[in-house]
């Protein structure tokens, strides 16, 4: 996978709406799914009912409050509504490996991104949903392993100039190979969503169920 940017790829993946529609929904909101970017590493407790089957879920009005503090991203979306799982399987398709989608929420432009400059073990392909970002994504790092290895992939320092510098908006895209240092400067308040992959994941060995049930 190459470096590129697509401007109006994908309008209407997802708004505020729908992410709201989906804090809303208990069940969805574990503390497996959602990652709270903390710079305090602040934990939180709460008193579940006796008819929760999951007592792991944070409540709605606590993720809606945080989402005003800290930058707050969601894992296992792939399937959460209709539009991301059918990217999510054209994905899939194109590059015949595994991919899960992350909802990344930034309510507060002044919070820094708790990543910085860092690299992934995953290629990603990035979709701003709300707000503008500021992206930059510099070239592929030789020894990008080594870096993951030892813990040293985000807050980086990068001399060189990025291979591609963009103001992105709702509906544009990204693609971030493996090992390619980026980062995403909030401009506004803003969500977008990472479809991350790896080389390894290939659908031969697991293939998620992407048909969406009518009734």
């Amino acid at each position: 996978m190459d470096i590129a940017f697509l401007k109006d790829y994908n309008p209407n993946l997802l708004s505020w709406e729908g992410l709201a529609n989906l804090i809303n929904i208990r069940p969805l909101m574990t503390t497996e799914r959602v990652k709270l970017l903390d710079p305090q590493g602040r934990k939180y407790n709460w008193i579940a009912t006796g008819w929760h089957r999951d007592p792991n879920c944070y409540p709605p009005s606590l993720v809606r409050s945080l989402l005003d503090e800290m930058v707050v991203y969601f894992t296992d979306m792939s399937r959460a509504t209709e539009r991301l799982n059918d990217f999510a399987r054209a994905v899939e398709e194109e590059y015949q490996r595994q991919t899960d989608a992350h909802i990344y929420v930034c309510r507060e432009p002044k919070l820094e991104h708790p990543f910085g400059a860092h690299i992934d073990e995953a290629h990603n392909i990035i979709i701003q949903c709300e707000g503008m970002t500021n992206f930059k994504v510099w070239k592929e790092l030789e020894n990008g392993k080594e870096i993951m290895e030892k813990d040293e992939n985000i807050n980086m320092k990068i001399d060189d100039e990025p291979v591609l510098d963009v103001i992105m908006k709702p509906g544009d895209a990204i693609w971030v190979p493996m090992y390619c240092p980026h980062l995403a400067v909030s401009l506004t308040p803003r969500m977008s969503v990472s479809f991350p992959f790896t080389p390894r994941g290939l659908l031969t060995l697991a293939n998620e169920d992407r048909n969406w049930i009518t009734i």
